[in-house]
């Protein structure tokens, strides 16, 4: 997916939340805002938007000389998320549809985002994790999803935020843990999930995890080790979470892959074809 003229806002009001995020110092906060409004001028708009994002955090790394910005909210909304782990999978078990009430709290869980949202409260995650759970999915599309589960070999679950692991991680003891690799980034990236942020949600004690070798939102091959790329491509079946991932992969040719989100923008919404706010789960 290219960038699209109205991402240019989204951006920029990235770079001024970043830059409010990592620092209450204006001279350093104006550095980081003008230093991406330079590189935007010959940014290349056939990229996907997080191509840009990727620039944006590595001058905020750079500047502030903190690798990893987002690191206490990162840890923050792991033990939030912990702490409503055992609840939660009570209310799977006890469900008519484990496997679909499991769905609708993963894809919940992408509201952790701070690339999009400049403060995220318990209240607003809750109320999320409440109307997803009260939302329908469209059940063709999961009754697909559960059938290619079921003849995979290779399933690719490639994560997306810290936190948002833990609501995954319910979903993914739905499934045979067994034939599962799930994908971090390999280094920090806003709050996207790193391996230590997968240790510290209990993944790595259910699933074999592996990082992409990139700093960037979603997956930019370009960016990517060679190791990840090659497991991506031979993988029967890709389950990729977040915006960021549709961005960069809609354009790409897999075997099979279903897009778990929730739509956080307009150009999202018009691109798939559903509302603000709406729960997706799409198959491509």
């Amino acid at each position: 997916m290219k960038t699209h003229f109205d991402c240019l806002s989204c951006i920029m009001r990235q770079t001024v939340d970043a830059a409010r995020f990592v620092s209450e110092d204006l001279q350093l906060q104006e550095k980081i805002i003008r230093r991406v409004l330079y590189d935007m001028v010959t940014y290349d708009f056939n990229q996907s938007p997080p191509y840009m994002s990727q620039i944006i955090h590595q001058h905020v790394r750079d500047l502030s000389g903190i690798a990893d910005p987002y690191k206490r909210v990162k840890k923050q909304f792991t033990r939030l998320g912990l702490e409503k782990y055992d609840e939660l999978k009570e209310l799977i078990k006890t469900s008519e549809d484990a496997f679909t009430t499991a769905l609708k709290i993963s894809i919940a869980g992408n509201i952790i985002d701070f690339g999009v949202f400049a403060e995220i409260s318990e209240e607003q995650l809750d109320q999320t994790i409440k109307e997803c759970l009260q939302a329908s999915l469209p059940a063709d599309t999961v009754n697909s999803l559960k059938k290619d589960i079921a003849r995979a070999e290779k399933i690719l679950f490639l994560g997306d935020n810290a936190g948002e692991t833990v609501f995954d991680r319910l979903l993914l003891e739905q499934m045979p843990v067994e034939k599962i690799c799930y994908v971090v980034k390999g280094s920090p990236i806003v709050n996207d999930a790193t391996r230590e942020d997968a240790e510290e949600a209990g993944l790595t004690q259910l699933v074999k995890v592996i990082d992409n070798g990139s700093n960037a939102q979603g997956t930019i091959l370009s960016l990517c080790k060679a190791e990840f790329v090659d497991t991506l491509h031979q993988a029967d079946l890709v389950i990729a979470k977040g915006q960021a991932h549709y961005e960069t992969m809609s354009d790409m040719q897999l075997n099979r892959i279903y897009y778990l989100l929730q739509a956080k923008c307009t150009v999202i919404t018009e691109d798939i074809g559903c509302q603000l706010g709406e729960m997706v789960i799409l198959k491509r």
